[in-house]
């Protein structure tokens, strides 16, 4: 029993301190602008630099509150990086403003942020609701992909994350990004 117990910890052990068997190279950052109006402006964000790292800045043209603001991310996957995309099952859909950025944002992107570093952004936790207006900056920034799913598909993966207030699309981002496994 022993033996097993140490050879289970031994594995958890391995898994905390193994990297992703997988490295995302962020690829193109494409703003859109809202059906009628626009309240999220992304038009200033780019990938720059051999690394291809997030810099610029973006928009919340008013505070952002759980009643009247939603989120949808739609994704689309490449499997050979030929530009034919077929939608993932995996999307999350009008889903409330702070209840997305207190699960996917938390998640996927905070991770690779430094509050007052690399971005002005509020850091996200229980009681970030609305998230406020304002202009914030990204800086010098590449995924950190510790807390991602070790399964994730190789290729070209698109999300369209889409803003909108009263039902209304009010803006948004298409984030591309090359995920291909780590050369050892």
């Amino acid at each position: 029993m022993n033996c097993i117990l140490a050879v289970l910890l031994l594995q958890l052990l391995h898994n905390i301190s193994c990297e992703q068997s997988y490295v995302v190279t962020n690829e193109k950052l494409e703003p859109f602008e809202g059906d009628s109006e626009t309240l999220v402006i992304f038009d200033s964000l780019k990938t720059t630099g051999r690394e291809r790292a997030i810099n610029g800045s973006f928009k919340f043209l008013g505070a952002m509150n759980n009643d009247d603001f939603k989120v949808s991310v739609e994704l689309y996957s490449s499997p050979n990086g030929d530009g034919d995309f077929k939608r993932m099952a995996m999307d999350v859909p009008q889903t409330s403003i702070c209840e997305c950025f207190k699960k996917f944002y938390v998640q996927f992107v905070q991770p690779s942020l430094t509050q007052g570093e690399t971005t002005n952004f509020p850091i996200v936790d229980e009681d970030t609701c609305p998230i406020p207006e304002g202009e914030y900056y990204i800086k010098g920034v590449l995924f950190n992909t510790e807390d991602w799913p070790q399964q994730v598909p190789r290729g070209i993966l698109k999300a369209i994350i889409t803003f909108f207030s009263a039902g209304k699309n009010v803006g948004g981002l298409i984030v591309v990004v090359k995920i291909e496994d780590r050369q050892s």
